[in-house]
């Protein structure tokens, strides 16, 4: 029996047993996607980060940021899918880009501290997470296309 089970008092909870079988199954990586992969803003035409990482599947995507205790500048993660984040026991501020399927910013928020919750935006396919203050320093606005490389 696996360790956490006991913390179920060994009672049978079958949505604890399909994310064991998931688990082990290697369905759930630990890792997040590392790999040369730029964002530009094809609008403005300038680099927003070269040093991309992409959060694809449910652990990556539930952890985020949360291990870090800052992100730098030419640093983003990428979350999809994705139409709504919390930045609950998060360390930093961030700044947070809504992106359709057509790669069109749809929203965005500057400066989102630590304990918020940031509002659904349905017609969202993944966000990208920046440093505070770098949407303000790459000019980035509503509206504009990003292309990623």
């Amino acid at each position: 029996m696996p360790p956490f089970w006991r913390y179920c008092g060994g009672k049978n909870y079958n949505h604890i047993h399909m994310i064991y079988v998931l688990y082990y199954n290697g369905c759930f990586s630990k890792r997040i996607e590392h790999g040369h992969m730029n964002i530009y803003n094809s609008t403005q035409n300038n680099l927003i980060a070269d040093d991309v990482k992409v959060a694809e599947n449910f652990f990556t995507r539930s952890v985020g940021l949360l291990s870090r205790k800052s992100i730098s500048d030419n640093e983003a993660l990428i979350i999809k899918p994705c139409c709504s984040i919390h930045t609950f026991f998060m360390k930093f501020a961030i700044d947070v880009l809504f992106v359709n399927r057509k790669n069109k910013i749809v929203g965005l928020y500057e400066n989102v501290s630590p304990n918020q919750i940031l509002p659904i935006y349905f017609s969202s396919y993944y966000v990208v997470e920046l440093a505070a203050g770098q949407i303000s320093n790459k000019n980035i606005q509503k509206g504009d296309i990003i292309s990623l490389e």
